[in-house]
């Protein structure tokens, strides 16, 4: 398990606003470009969250797309088994010289 994989939208909100909220200050009190190395750490840490969240968005969205599409996917699965059994069969004939290929 991922270190924010428990975010809940209302914590990565609060977060990204308090770091809105701290870029404006440190604009107000001229230190916005001085304190670039701090801004990169946090801005890293609400990537990671982002990432996070958006990852765990993301899985709910395939989720249910396997469920629309799990019958065309038994239906695939079911052929391509289909298609290995034939091909099996074909190879375990004896060779016949004198038969005509398929």
């Amino acid at each position: 398990m991922g270190r924010y994989d428990d975010i809940t939208p209302d914590a990565l909100r609060a977060d990204l606003r308090h770091f809105a909220e701290f870029v404006l200050r440190l604009d107000a009190d001229g230190q916005l470009l001085d304190s670039a190395p701090r801004l990169l750490k946090l801005l890293g840490d609400l990537r990671a969250k982002i990432f996070a969240y958006e990852v765990r968005g993301t899985g709910h969205l395939f989720r249910q797309a396997e469920d629309d599409t799990a019958e065309e996917t038994r239906r695939v699965v079911d052929e391509a088994i289909r298609r290995i059994q034939e091909a099996a069969r074909e190879w375990s004939r004896p060779w016949d010289p004198d038969e005509p290929s398929p």
